[in-house]
This record gives structure tokens, C-alpha cells and sequence, in this order.
């Protein structure tokens, strides 16, 4: 149950993405709550580090910010899955959030470079269903 009501904030979060270029904080807050959820009933060893991966997540995000790399929102949202994250599993949901989010500046780059310079790159886009399918499958595995 609890991975259906990720799935279905993870919706929220790409369409309000692709609509606004903004997340909301409430819905990257209850993210976190369901994935701390996940994690704690998954009886997961590895709590400790997935708050650690989730503090260096928001560190190295407001950096990117702050260099106008990355979104604020986009920041908090891959810190509030990586508390689902296996640790294992985290540096591969980096590495396919990158690539989608490439894929998707690419796509953009080529069908309106205006809206792109304009509006930048909806990464909520990446992060949401790598992020799912990441805490899915630290909850089974």
C-alpha cells in the first residue's frame, strides 16, 4: 500500500514538475514520511546511512543550487527517496537520474531552446521514477 501512495505522489511530482518547474514542499515532505515508512517496515539495517546519504544529498544539492545547476525543490526531493535508498543502490539512482535528466534537456533542447533557457529542466521528472523504483526495490530486496 505504502508504495502505491509513492507511485501516486511520484505522478504528482511530474506533472507538477512539467506544468510549474516546482515541487511542493509538502508533497517532497509526505515523500520522505512514506519512504521512512517503507524503509522501517523492509526491517532495513541501513537507516543510518540513508539519513547520511539523505544529509550529504541536501548538502551537495544546495551547492548545485546555489551554482544554478539544480532546482532547489529537485534537491529535496532526491533527499527525501534516498531515505528509502538502499546504499547500494544509491550511486546507480544518481547515475540514472543523470542520464534521464540529460535525456530530457536533450528532448527539450531540441523542440523549444527558448522554454529551456526560460524555464530550465523539470528534473522531477528523473528523480521521481528512479527514486520509486529504487525504494521499491530496497523494500524487497
Amino acid at each position: 500500500m505504502s508504495l502505491l501512495v509513492l507511485g501516486a505522489l511520484s505522478l504528482i511530482v511530474m506533472m507538477s514538475d512539467i506544468r510549474k518547474r516546482k515541487i511542493s514542499n509538502i508533497t517532497v515532505v509526505l515523500i520522505g514520511v512514506i519512504t521512512v515508512i517503507i524503509t522501517l517496515m523492509s526491517d532495513s539495517k541501513t537507516i543510518d546511512q540513508q539519513l547520511f546519504q539523505a544529509a550529504i544529498t541536501i548538502a551537495v544539492g544546495f551547492l548545485l543550487t546555489m551554482l544554478n545547476i539544480f532546482g532547489a525543490g529537485d534537491s529535496k526531493l532526491l533527499a527525501a527517496y534516498s531515505l528509502g535508498i538502499s546504499p547500494a543502490l544509491y550511486p546507480g539512482v544518481l547515475f540514472v537520474v543523470c542520464v534521464l535528466g540529460a535525456l530530457i534537456a536533450i528532448a527539450l533542447w531540441l523542440s523549444n531552446r527558448q522554454q529551456l533557457r526560460q524555464r530550465g529542466v523539470p528534473y522531477g521528472l528523473a528523480i521521481a521514477p528512479a527514486g520509486l523504483a529504487a525504494v521499491a526495490l530496497s523494500a524487497i530486496g
